[in-house]
């Protein structure tokens, strides 16, 4: 008799893709768009780059994404823990290696990143004593 033992030696979940990233919000959200800008014009103030953002910030891959009309900011990092460190730091919200920026105080954009993704919001990484 064979025995399977399933070892979940990592608890954390597998990466999301730049693909799913905008397939699982499709799901939820079929009018989700993909906001254009110049990439050539490195003084767009639309552009998402890494430097406004912690370590592990993976470059040339933010996106800001348009939901009724309200723009939100995805953008990968290296790992989850790097996500969600930043989403700490900055109060945004989270999930797997995604930040999702400018969704604090934006009740259709939290409702969104949470059935989307099943994102968190970031906790301070203090303790309280």
């Amino acid at each position: 008799m064979f025995v399977f033992v399933s070892c979940s030696c990592s608890k954390e979940e597998p990466k999301f893709t730049q693909t799913d990233i905008i397939d699982l919000g499709r799901k939820i959200e079929p009018q989700l768009e993909e906001v254009q800008f110049d990439l050539n014009n490195t003084s767009d103030p639309r552009r998402v780059v890494c430097n406004k953002y912690g370590p592990g910030c993976v470059p040339g891959t933010g996106k800001r994404l348009k939901i009724r009309m309200v723009e939100l900011i995805v953008i990968e990092f290296e790992n989850e823990e790097a996500a969600k460190l930043e989403a700490a730091r900055t109060n945004q919200w989270y999930s797997r290696n995604w930040l999702f920026d400018d969704v604090t105080n934006e009740p259709v954009l939290i409702d969104f990143v949470k059935k989307a993704y099943g994102a968190q919001q970031g906790q301070s990484q203090e303790l309280n004593p």
